[in-house]
């Protein structure tokens, strides 16, 4: 153990005599463990953020969406989309497993405030579903109420209606036009964050009853559903008979809906996500192979300079493998202590990207990640290690005499 740390000692001692050489084969090393950090961190925390809002949502949910449509978007209404019938709703509803159906009818339409005229995308919620919203977290009141069992023509606003659409700001009980009809302002919504995957982005949508909204848009039917089972283990008896319905209606081989449970849709994020994180980690890594040549080079050129020394080494009864222990030794603090530096620098970047897409309203829950703080430490210090097994060797096997002339 003693002979171990005064090898770690002499290696150390070596490095800090190089100065500026060391320093500057860190860079490399630095640079790609920081990227490769910040990456998987910005990857884990957009998985972190998406597994959050479907764990709110429910492993008991199922998704009723227009065929090839996302689960992502405002909830506005798709260009040709098939819409969902009285029928077909009261079929789903009608399912004994089934805890409840939320078909939300949304659009886009034309608000005025003041003088100012604007394109906003409406949804329709009653009490009930406001409820729903409120539960899953897409919808938080900052200021006023929820709906009540007998509003009419009121409603809920994002918080980016009330402050950045209109150059006046929208206050709680001030009134805005929807298509010509006049609605109370009863609540501001709290700025929530949107994941990849999430759901409605209500932070620039407004909220109003379904009776209103059916006045104002009679036309406007849903176009996707949220469906609620009384119990996670009957989630696919459910998705089965909902198909069934649709089967029915549109054929066996039916493409107008797509019925996905919410573990499905958590399955296709995470496989997207995993493809995107390895893509960008594996041109990250090209920083660090970039590094560990800078290290090698360093290497050789310490064995060039330091022939002499290696010579009195052996010739005072130093073995081929201490010299090559002390010269990997120093190849691996080197890549230690750029590994160590990255680190910090990558989750710095990662929780300053965090900050600022939390700001901008996309949730991204970064967190730090024991398991990759010491992967990443030990990968650098093998890579080091790696980096400068060539020289050390070339130093292990210089011929004492040789050496002792300042020969290679």
């Amino acid at each position: 153990m003693t002979n171990i740390i005064e090898i770690a000692k002499v290696a150390l001692s070596n490095l800090s005599r190089q100065g500026l050489r060391s320093y500057l084969t860190l860079i490399g090393v630095v640079i790609g463990i920081a990227a490769i950090v910040t990456l998987i961190s910005l990857g884990a925390g957009l998985n972190n953020a998406v597994v959050d809002q479907f764990e709110q949502l429910g492993s008991n949910t199922i998704f009723l969406t227009p065929g090839g449509a996302g689960m992502g978007g405002s909830g506005t209404a798709l260009l040709g989309a098939t819409e969902l019938s009285d029928s077909e709703i009261a079929r789903m509803k009608a399912i004994p497993e089934v805890a409840s159906v939320i078909a939300p009818f949304s659009t886009n339409a034309t608000i005025e405030y003041g003088k100012e005229v604007r394109k906003i995308s409406i949804m329709a919620a009653d009490a009930a579903e406001a409820d729903f919203f409120e539960d899953s977290g897409f919808l938080e009141i900052e200021e006023g109420r929820s709906f009540e069992g007998n509003d009419g023509f009121v409603a809920i606003i994002g918080p980016s209606i009330a402050t950045d659409v209109f150059s006046k700001d929208v206050a709680l009980h001030d009134r805005i036009i929807i298509n010509g009809k006049s609605f109370k302002v009863v609540a501001i919504a709290k700025k929530t964050s949107q994941s990849f995957g999430g759901g409605p982005n209500t932070n620039n949508s407004i909220f109003i009853t379904k009776r209103s909204f059916n006045e104002t848009f009679p036309s406007v039917n849903p176009i996707f559903a949220l469906i609620k089972a009384e119990k996670k283990e009957d989630v696919q008896i459910v998705k089965e008979k909902i198909e069934k319905i649709f089967e029915k209606d549109y054929g066996k081989d039916q493409k107008e809906f797509m019925v996905v449970t919410s573990e499905q849709v958590l399955e296709q994020i995470d496989r997207v996500l995993g493809i995107i994180q390895i893509f960008l980690v594996g041109i990250a890594s090209i920083s660090l192979l970039v590094g560990s040549i800078g290290i090698m080079n360093t290497m050789i050129m310490a064995v060039m300079e330091r022939t002499k020394e290696i010579g009195v080494m052996k010739a005072i009864g130093a073995t081929n493998n201490l010299v090559l222990t002390i010269f990997i030794l120093e190849a691996g603090f080197i890549g230690l202590v750029g590994g160590i530096i990255g680190v910090i620098i990558g989750y710095g970047l990662a929780f300053g990207v965090g900050a600022i897409a939390e700001s901008a309203a996309f949730a991204l829950k970064v967190e730090l990640d024991p398991m990759l703080i010491i992967g990443a430490m030990l990968f650098s210090l093998i890579v080091g290690m790696a980096a400068g097994a060539y020289p050390a060797n070339k130093a292990a096997r210089l011929d004492p005499v040789d050496a002792l002339r300042g020969s290679e």
